[in-house]
């Protein structure tokens, strides 16, 4: 499910002093089975992109067509968007508010008017790829640990079976395991050939999950490249308050010490394969 994104621009409380430019004329495709992260310092534009994936904010000037769909067209149903494209929040445990695991998660296929027995299955299947066992379905989700409530919003989104996950900080406030587990998770959705958005500071993440980086800064597309081509432009993201993965850093300064490692790697295990090929060649 194709999304494309035309000449989009968002201003927050325009025509007031406190009107501020989030977009300004950003045009970008995202394409079936992609694993794309955005990153972007604080103010960016991140969050506000992403937002119009699925018509939280309408575009207005610009257009998104999702599918085929443009979600900006009056009378447009929202639910049949958010059906394609589902989006999880930074911190998506707030997002719970059922009395039960299993309410919670099938709050939206029950919106889509679907059948109990075929909302059980969603949300039964939705659990089950989140890892959260049977057992807990019938708990309150604020019993749970802040993992296993992060796992049970992500499920929520999932049982609706979009075709794209847009993820804004998934990992945001885990502890390293978590992050990890987190991370894997996300890995094995798009695996099972669901487009995956990512939006994240962490240029170690990005460098290792994504086929695809966009970056904005001060509401402009500045790169839309794979991380190798990205990552060669350490300066500019540096002074657009960015930084680097370490391994990077590592190449940079290993380089400087007499080295002569490819300039385009950007993850650790290429790294050591490269340092372990120049060293055997000596």
């Amino acid at each position: 499910m194709p999304i494309a994104i035309k000449h989009l621009t968002h201003t927050y409380m325009p025509g007031t002093p406190f009107e501020t430019r989030a977009l300004f004329d950003v045009s970008l495709s995202i394409r079936d089975g992609e694993f794309v992260g955005v990153i972007g310092h604080t103010g960016s534009g991140k969050s506000t992109l992403i937002a119009h994936l699925n018509a939280l904010i309408r575009p207005e000037p610009g257009r998104v067509i999702v599918s085929g769909v443009d979600v900006g067209q009056k009378g447009q149903s929202l639910i049949e968007i958010r059906r394609e494209v589902g989006l999880v929040f930074q911190y998506p445990e707030y997002q719970l508010f059922e009395e039960t695991v299993e309410k919670d998660v099938g709050y939206g296929p029950r919106n889509l008017g679907l059948p109990d027995a075929e909302v059980k299955v969603r949300v039964a299947e939705a659990l089950s790829q989140v890892g959260i066992p049977e057992e807990l379905s019938g708990k309150s989700p604020f019993e749970l640990s802040g993992g296993q409530k992060r796992r049970v919003a992500i499920a929520g989104v999932l049982a609706m079976r979009p075709s794209t996950l847009v993820l804004d900080e998934p990992v945001a406030g885990l502890d390293p395991a978590g992050r990890e587990e987190l991370l894997k998770l996300i890995q094995d959705i798009h695996k099972g050939g669901v487009t995956v958005i990512m939006v994240t500071h962490s240029m170690d993440d990005a460098a290792r999950l994504c086929g695809r980086l966009i970056v904005l800064n001060r509401g402009e597309v500045a790169f839309d490249a794979p991380p190798a081509e990205v990552f060669r432009h350490g300066d500019e993201l540096v002074e657009m308050g960015l930084d680097v993965p370490e391994c990077v850093k590592l190449v940079k300064r290993l380089n400087e010490c007499g080295f002569h490692l490819p300039d385009n790697l950007f993850r650790m295990e290429d790294v050591e394969r490269a340092i372990l090929k120049e060293v055997r060649g000596c």
